[in-house]
């Protein structure tokens, strides 16, 4: 199972840290947190930075990027200021 770890408003939202996951894909996990955790996280995920093993994924192939079960994963919520 990959491990999922949430920061800031996603974490607050969700009320977890760290969870596990066995989505084979960034959007099917991006899915299965909707649906775990409905509206209270889905506004935040919608637009969040994701990062697997440190790389982020609109680097790679986006919401298609494959997860394996050592994958760690990191949800940020979008970031703005100046």
């Amino acid at each position: 199972m990959a491990t999922v770890k949430l920061y800031s408003t996603i974490r607050l939202a969700a009320g977890e840290k760290v969870l596990e996951s066995d989505a084979r894909t960034v959007g099917e996990l991006l899915k299965e947190l909707e649906k775990r955790y409905g509206g209270k996280i889905s506004r935040y995920i919608s637009n969040c930075i994701v990062l697997v093993n440190g790389k982020n994924v609109s680097l790679l192939k986006g919401k298609r990027t494959k997860l394996e079960p050592a994958d760690q994963v990191s949800l940020f919520p979008p970031v703005a200021g100046g």
